[in-house]
């Protein structure tokens, strides 16, 4: 059988200079990708390490390869080709500031250490550079949340890390209180959803309206002999309201021994659902925070090693007074407001057995 022939060589890598092929095989790895000898040998661009170490050093001296230090050894990281051929252009003090700069890498750096570091630079000709720097699209300014009065800079195409800017939390080094109460909302409702149970009256609403039908018949047939001053009850306004759930029911807890409340990675999920976070990454470390904030708060308690509960009527605040009271046994029933309690009897025209409120509260709390 004939041995196949070998593959064609590929023309467009035979055109390119080594250099080249170098430069592209780096750049197809991620960004941040630090490059020891032996990774850029096993490219095999070259056989010889003499003639790699020389394109190695035409690679940092072009600017498109920056050295290191890992355990006393070199290794090296690319830069983008845009930068290198920007960095090309820049005077010797802008190149040293940048330089300066691009080694701190996600941490950014104060002006003030930055003026240490280029002592021989004055803080005038350091200003202007900047400046000069930022117009050119090669670093930026931040706010650090620790500092926030301080200027600090960073590369343009870095983001700084969570102890500089503050995670999702903060926005331009300061505070996102808009994305927090939006996003405690939502944790609130949906934690609330799945771990309490609106308790759905059992009541008939036919035999309700009958029996206030004959109340009030009853009512009126006495209302000669009743005082002007007393009001009916529909028009005094509820001192309480039991704490309802989404659908107008009151909340009741799950049983002992339920094992199924949201946890921190369930809630994530629900909230990533929702589409409120766009273009913003949170993880499960930070929503953490925000739930321990939550629990601290009273708003949330913790069911278990993992589980979440709402403290009962922490979603109601968010939806309005009228949702909430402060109750005692007297007053949550609808004896303790009701303006002819003192003529409530049994066989008179106000009494327990016909009360269509006691009733309609009775059912409901059973």
């Amino acid at each position: 059988m004939a041995t196949p022939p070998p593959p064609p060589p590929d023309t467009k890598a035979s055109k390119m200079s080594k250099l080249d092929q170098l430069y592209e095989k780096c750049a197809a790895l991620p960004p941040e990708t630090v490059f020891h000898q032996r990774d850029l040998a096993d490219m095999q661009v070259t056989d010889d390490s003499n003639g790699l170490l020389l394109i190695i050093q035409q690679m940092v001296a072009s600017w498109l390869m920056l050295t290191l230090q890992w355990d006393g050894a070199p290794c090296w990281k690319i830069r983008p080709r845009e930068v290198a051929a920007a960095m090309k252009t820049l005077v010797k003090e802008e190149r040293e500031i940048y330089l300066a700069i691009e080694a701190t890498g996600t941490q950014a750096i104060w002006t003030k250490s930055l003026k240490s570091r280029t002592g021989q630079i004055s803080q005038t000709v350091l200003n202007k550079t900047l400046k000069h720097l930022q117009a050119k699209g090669l670093i930026k300014c931040i706010s650090n949340i620790k500092f926030p009065t301080r200027k600090y800079y960073i590369l343009a195409g870095l983001e700084a890390s969570e102890d500089i800017v503050g995670g999702p939390w903060h926005g331009d080094g300061e505070l996102d209180l808009d994305l927090i109460d939006a996003i405690s909302e939502i944790v609130v409702r949906y934690v609330e959803k799945e771990s309490w149970v609106e308790q759905k009256s059992a009541v008939n609403k036919l035999a309700i309206a009958k029996k206030r039908a004959a109340v009030l018949k009853a009512q009126d047939a006495a209302a000669a002999n009743q005082p002007e001053s007393i009001p009916d009850i529909e028009s005094t306004p509820p001192l309480f309201r039991p704490y309802l759930g989404q659908h107008g029911f009151p909340l009741i807890p799950q049983p002992a021994g339920y094992k199924h409340y949201p946890t921190c990675a369930s809630i994530l999920d629900h909230i990533v659902g929702s589409g409120l976070l766009n273009n913003l990454t949170l993880q499960e470390q930070d929503l953490q925070q925000l739930l321990d904030n939550m629990v601290f708060d009273g708003k949330l308690e913790r069911m278990g090693a993992m589980g979440y509960r709402t403290v009962r009527g922490a979603a109601a605040e968010s939806r309005g007074p009228d949702d909430i009271g402060i109750a005692n046994g007297f007053t949550e029933a609808p004896c303790g407001r009701c303006p002819v309690f003192s003529q409530c009897e049994e066989g008179g025209p106000v009494n327990a057995t016909s009360c269509v409120y006691f009733t309609e509260w009775l059912a409901r709390n059973l």
